[in-house]
């Protein structure tokens, strides 16, 4: 009977020693997530912030928010980190988004076609290597932002394209250097056929319930941008960076969206949240994966006002594009282990 009663005075120290281990687990795992494995590289991320935020506030001195809106995204999309030689990289990044650029005007009012596009540029991305999701992301986001008002389809996005590729040829780099992908078309088939599938099955949800208003495109963006050719176990890693990530970066987006911020304010958080990525991801992944959400959540109210509550919408589909690809990756044509499969 004494020992029992020892037992149970001791319970309450046993069940704080447990909590402090799980917490220190945590707090080790939250760590090694936030852990810098760079240095920032502030050149690029000034570079991309100036690229950022000048069509944006040319544009709004103009009154053609539109305009600013997609030379802006066309920037954007041509300075995610890559490690092709920059001259190639740019040509097929701006053709891919002037191209994708002229296709949604013509496809304009037709989701179906739209969401046939965007996975045709998937798949064509995983079987080319440079391409990636340039074109389907160009594809997505130029979809269901305002017409930029210029006439000729296209116009636009060669502007921004043309804007990013001298100022990177300029700098001669990018804001990080990546590893090349050296997996097999074996591999590269296996990735076509998860990607294909999820993305036409997240634009069909798209398409069937509103292109814009149900913010469908980020469960498509998320899918775009964890799915990898990886095992899933690099998956897993990746998918919890972007997490953390997205849910810091919504937060953030969203706290901004509650004070209706004006289009000069708004112009400048976006050029902010450009640079840090930038600067950053040289450091950690989770970084980047913080700001880019920050900046294309309000480079989309630039083009379309959005409550701030689109912060949370936006963190629901990220939540769940990623658990589809990561269920993608392991219960879809697994890859085998691969030394040197290239992740994003």
């Amino acid at each position: 009977m004494g020992r029992r009663q020892k037992d149970h005075h001791r319970q309450p120290g046993t069940r704080q020693a447990q909590t402090l281990n799980i917490a220190a687990r945590w707090a080790g795992q939250l760590w090694e997530l936030l852990r810098p494995v760079g240095r920032p590289d502030v050149p690029a991320g000034l570079t991309a912030g100036v690229l950022i935020v000048v069509p944006l506030l040319v544009a709004a001195a103009l009154g053609r928010t539109s305009l600013g809106a997609a030379i802006t995204l066309s920037a954007t999309l041509m300075l995610y980190p890559s490690p092709y030689p920059l001259p190639r990289l740019m040509l097929v990044r701006g053709t891919a988004v002037t191209a994708a650029g002229v296709f949604v005007r013509l496809v304009a009012e037709q989701p179906w076609l739209l969401a046939a596009g965007v996975t045709a540029a998937a798949v064509a991305g995983a079987f080319w290597p440079i391409l990636s999701t340039t074109g389907a992301l160009a594809c997505l986001f130029i979809g269901i932002m305002a017409d930029p008002g210029v006439g000729v389809p296209g116009l636009a996005q060669l502007i921004g394209a043309a804007w990013a590729a001298l100022a990177v040829l300029l700098l001669g780099r990018l804001s990080v250097s990546v590893p090349p992908s050296l997996s097999s078309l074996a591999t590269r088939a296996r990735h076509a056929g998860r990607l294909g599938l999820l993305v036409g099955a997240s634009m069909s949800i798209m398409a069937l319930s509103g292109m814009r208003s149900s913010g469908g495109h980020w469960l498509v963006t998320a899918v775009l941008i964890t799915l990898r050719p990886m095992t899933p176990e690099g998956m897993t890693i990746r998918y919890a960076q972007r997490m953390l990530g997205g849910t810091v970066g919504s937060a953030i987006a969203a706290l901004i969206l509650i004070g209706h911020p004006s289009t000069l304010v708004t112009a400048f958080c976006v050029g902010a949240a450009g640079a840090l990525a930038h600067t950053y991801r040289a450091a950690n992944y989770t970084y980047w994966s913080i700001w880019m959400p920050v900046m294309v959540l309000l480079l989309a109210d630039f083009g379309h006002p959005e409550p701030w509550t689109a912060s949370v919408i936006r963190l629901a589909m990220n939540f769940a594009g990623g658990l589809a690809a990561i269920a993608a990756v392991r219960y879809l044509w697994p890859d085998p282990p691969e030394p040197g499969s290239a992740s994003f």
